[in-house]
């Protein structure tokens, strides 16, 4: 059974530097980086951060309500290294180990920072 992920992107960098989320894509396709030891993925949606200063957690939310009216399930969320960067090199105000550790509280799933290193 394939393991059911979802990618947070940041909303100022994705379609400015990260055209479209193709490191992503390639990164779970060849299941590449983090995804290196994967059998069978399929990505169930990508969503931005909510941009600055983000808002993550409602966005969520819905997507989770949204996936559960379409009767699938989320195995695991992924920042995109595009928030990893944001936080590191451009001021970004995302408390990122609080909201990684409050998504795993709310939505009982893993959440990885990073996806790729392309």
């Amino acid at each position: 059974m394939a393991k059911k992920i979802g990618i947070v992107y940041c909303e100022r960098i994705q379609d400015r530097s990260c055209i479209g989320c193709a490191k992503c894509y390639k990164a779970v396709n060849d299941k590449a980086f983090v995804f290196e030891e994967e059998d069978d993925l399929q990505m169930v949606f990508k969503t931005s951060c909510g941009d600055c200063p983000g808002l993550v957690l409602p966005k969520l939310q819905l997507q989770m309500t949204v996936l559960d009216s379409l009767g699938e399930r989320l195995d695991a969320v992924y920042f995109g290294t595009c928030v990893k960067k944001a936080k590191a090199v451009m001021n970004c105000p995302m408390n990122l180990d609080g909201i990684k550790a409050k998504m795993e509280e709310m939505f009982k799933v893993p959440v990885v920072v990073g996806t790729h290193d392309y």
